[in-house]
């Protein structure tokens, strides 16, 4: 195998990793396993979603996940179209979220995109920082038409 073979071929093992990082973050969403997070995330790890809330490192990480059970009653996500370019033992990726969640007894829908740094650790590759972009969150009821277009509340 020619070098320039073998080097396009771990990169795409490298992108594939990646996208494996991401689909595990919805599985661990999907199934309620809060406590598992930080699996994910390298330790100085940044997580910035807006006004609903911020994490850095894995302490603050891991309370930002086990508070969502307490926010939102259902939480369902879907990723789609997403995209990641390595750079040695970086990378940086954005993909878009399509959401059910059930908030004060309504039902919720959510787009928004993720943009997301990627590092290379001894145990794989892992998130070391994640921003949300919030397209709109509302009630199933209302629609994305109306004026408000953020329903969903900061995390307590």
């Amino acid at each position: 195998m020619s070098l320039d073979l073998e080097a396009r071929i771990l990169r795409l093992e490298d992108i594939e990793e990646i996208r494996r990082l991401r689909m595990q973050y919805h599985n661990f969403t999907n199934d309620g396993q809060w406590d598992r997070f930080t699996e994910l995330f390298t330790e100085d790890a940044l997580i910035d979603f807006g006004y609903i809330s911020k994490a850095k490192g894995t302490e603050q990480i891991r309370e930002l996940y086990l508070r969502i059970p307490r926010n939102l009653d259902l939480v369902k996500q879907f990723i789609h179209n997403h995209m990641v370019d390595v750079d040695g033992d970086r990378a940086s990726g954005v993909s878009y979220l399509d959401a059910r969640y059930a908030a004060g007894g309504d039902s919720v829908m959510v787009a928004a995109k993720f943009i997301e740094q990627y590092r290379r650790t001894p145990d794989g590759w892992k998130i070391s920082e994640m921003l949300l972009e919030m397209y709109f969150s509302v009630p199933i009821t209302q629609g994305w038409a109306g004026e408000q277009l953020n329903y969903v509340k900061p995390f307590t």
